[in-house]
């Protein structure tokens, strides 16, 4: 997988958590839907961070590489704490909270299936 692909997941993770936090927001309780929201925009945030972070490493070498590498367990580091955080300061649904951090999970299995879709029309259009 290559900064191509993760680019492609990183637009599929705001597709999706669009799609979330509006059918919470139409179908769930207000707290369940802040709950989406603030997952959400944790995880397309924190997607981001992790394609930069990966983009960034890729451009360097020795020492810089490897503390660009470090810095994206700290960043998992900073994730944790505002999940925490949230959790604790905010009127939040912690399922509504699971639902939005789980975006990214859908994305990446959105992205394989229209991939592994695309790569068998590729390969019946050669055959």
């Amino acid at each position: 997988m290559g900064l191509t692909e993760l680019k492609k997941i990183e637009r599929w993770n705001v597709v999706i958590a669009a799609i979330l936090v509006l059918a919470a927001a139409v179908f769930g309780s207000s707290p369940f839907a802040l709950g989406v929201a603030v997952g959400s925009i944790l995880v397309v945030v924190n997607f981001y961070g992790i394609r930069l972070l990966v983009q960034a490493s890729l451009r360097r070498q020795g020492g810089k590489r490897a503390a660009l590498q470090l810095l994206l367990i700290a960043k998992m580091g900073v994730l944790f704490v505002l999940v925490v955080l949230a959790l604790r300061f905010l009127p939040i649904s912690p399922a509504g909270l699971a639902v939005g951090l789980s975006v990214f999970l859908l994305s990446i299995a959105a992205w394989s299936i229209r991939s592994a879709i695309g790569n068998n029309e590729a390969h019946d259009g050669r055959a």
